[in-house]
């Protein structure tokens, strides 16, 4: 089995950085902005959908109803680092082997019976276990996750800037198992104000309905998150999550 690589991107073909972290990725865009992707990104896969799918959690759901089995990327990734290692060991993954820990990632999420998987939420190697580098429960992050085919898992269209919660919480209540290697992170640069992208559609307003959707069909396990001394928030509509299993 071999999954998809795939950089969802929107009004970026020029500052796509992902096609550097990771070998054989391809990029998904609008039918519009393809010539320009091809133009600034030569030798890249393009994959595109019709322009009526708008905002990046309906391009979500036509990826995995399209492309079969995927692992999903941001734009704007720099590097898969470890989050273990020895002092002055280099943490950063090269971009061939970057490719073989998504392919064998998903093979064993595939094989432990799991259809969304993903890697560290952190790269601080305090947040490490040594003990229990795959995690079986908990979430995803949106910029790096994936699903295989065969699930009961959708994107809701409705939901503008926190899909990565949806999605997480749909596969706890269909499949309660989820796969995570622990010990990679996917690093992003420029993430919540870069020009393009999602941050087209991320806004308090946007976020508010957000949090307001997932409470309505998922309950108190979503919960807004409290400011404390070592984190600010961003809006006061930053959320987070408290799974049962």
């Amino acid at each position: 089995m071999e999954v998809k690589i795939i950089i969802p991107s929107h009004k970026r073909w020029s500052r796509v950085l992902t096609t550097s972290a990771v070998y054989g990725a391809a990029l998904c865009v609008e039918e519009s902005q393809a010539e320009q992707y091809r133009k600034c990104n030569p030798g890249i896969e393009i994959i595109t959908h019709p322009d009526s799918v708008i905002g990046l959690t309906r391009k979500r759901e036509w990826m995995i109803r399209n492309l079969g089995d995927v692992f999903m990327l941001d734009d704007d990734i720099d590097h898969l680092r470890r989050v273990y290692g020895e002092s002055g060991e280099e943490p950063i993954v090269e971009p061939d082997l970057a490719y073989d820990i998504v392919q064998m990632t998903a093979h064993a999420a595939r094989k432990a019976g799991a259809y969304l998987y993903g890697f560290a939420i952190s790269p601080n190697p305090i947040r490490f276990s040594s003990l229990s580098p795959i995690q079986l429960s908990g979430y995803v992050t949106g910029c790096a996750h994936g699903v295989l085919s065969g699930s009961k898992l959708w994107y809701n269209g409705d939901i503008h800037c926190n899909e990565d919660f949806w999605i997480s919480l749909l596969n706890a209540y269909h499949h309660r198992l989820i796969y995570k290697d622990t010990r990679f992170y996917w690093a992003q640069k420029d993430t919540f104000v870069n020009r393009g992208g999602l941050a087209e559609f991320r806004n308090v307003e946007n976020e508010e309905k957000d949090f307001h959707l997932l409470r309505k069909v998922f309950g108190d396990v979503v919960e807004l998150r409290k400011s404390t001394n070592k984190s600010n928030l961003k809006d006061p509509y930053q959320k987070t999550l408290k799974m049962p299993f």
